[in-house]
C-alpha cells in the first residue's frame, strides 16, 4: 500500500473531471494542477461526453460526479469498467448515503469523496487510486459501517437496473430514460418490469417510496 501523497509513478497522473458544475470543474483543476505530480488532461459537463473522452484514451484516473444530465455517474461508470476492467475512477459526490458509496463501488469506482471533504483529501485520494488503493472519506465509511444494511432487494439489481429505478423513481419518464441512455424504449419498459418484480413495486409510486426510504432519491428530487 502506498502512503498518502506517495508517488508510484515518475509519470504525472492523468486526471479527466467529469462534473456538470463549471465552477466545481474549475476548481478541482486549479487544484490538482497546481500539483507537478498531476496532469489534468480533460473534463466533461456530462456523462456521454466524459464517456467519450475517456474512450480516446491517456486517461489514469476519472474524477467524477453522480449526479449529471443525462447518462448518470453510475451508468458512466459501468460503461468505462466495461470498456476497461482496470478502471481507476474517484467519485466525488454530494449523495453521502451508505447505499449509494456501496453501489459506486460495485460500478467500478476505486474511491469515494462527499464534496464537503478537504481540498488536500482531493489530492490525496487521485494520488492513493492512481497506485492502486480504495479511498474512502473516512465520515463516509465510518457511516456505512454503522447504517443498516441495504437491502437485499437493492442488492439483486444491477448497475443497469439501479440507474433506471434511480432515475424512474425521480419521476422521468420510460421514454425520457430510453433518449439519456441510448436504449429502445421496449427495452427500458422491461427493465421496468424486471425492476418492479425484483423490489415488489406495484407502480411509480411504490418505486419512488422504496428509493426514498432506502436513500437512493430525496423527498426533493422524487
Amino acid at each position: 500500500m502506498s502512503q498518502p501523497g506517495h508517488r508510484c509513478t515518475a509519470a504525472p497522473i492523468r486526471v479527466l473531471l467529469i462534473d456538470d458544475h463549471a465552477v466545481v470543474r474549475e476548481g478541482y483543476r486549479h487544484l490538482l494542477s497546481s500539483r507537478a505530480a498531476i496532469d489534468v488532461i480533460g473534463e466533461a459537463s456530462s456523462g456521454a461526453a466524459g464517456y467519450r473522452r475517456f474512450l480516446k484514451g491517456g486517461v489514469d484516473v476519472v474524477v467524477i460526479d453522480l449526479s449529471l444530465p443525462g447518462v448518470g455517474g453510475l451508468e458512466v461508470l459501468r460503461r468505462m469498467r466495461h470498456r476497461d476492467a482496470g478502471l481507476r475512477a474517484l467519485v466525488v459526490s454530494m449523495h453521502e448515503e451508505p447505499v449509494i458509496v456501496e453501489r459506486a463501488l460495485a460500478a467500478g469506482a476505486a474511491g469515494y469523496l462527499s464534496k464537503r471533504s478537504n481540498p488536500s483529501a482531493l489530492v490525496d485520494a487521485v494520488h492513493r487510486v492512481a497506485c492502486g488503493e480504495t479511498v474512502i472519506d473516512t465520515a463516509l465509511a465510518t457511516a456505512s459501517r454503522s447504517a443498516p444494511a441495504t437491502p437485499e432487494r437493492l442488492r439483486q439489481l444491477s448497475t443497469r437496473e439501479f440507474e433506471i429505478f434511480r432515475q424512474l423513481a425521480e419521476g422521468r419518464s420510460v421514454s425520457q430514460i430510453a433518449r439519456e441512455l441510448s436504449l429502445s424504449g421496449k427495452t427500458v419498459a422491461n427493465y421496468n418490469t424486471a425492476i418492479r418484480g425484483k423490489l415488489g413495486a406495484g407502480n411509480a409510486a411504490d418505486l419512488a417510496r422504496i428509493a426514498i426510504a432506502s436513500g437512493v432519491v430525496h423527498l426533493s428530487a422524487a
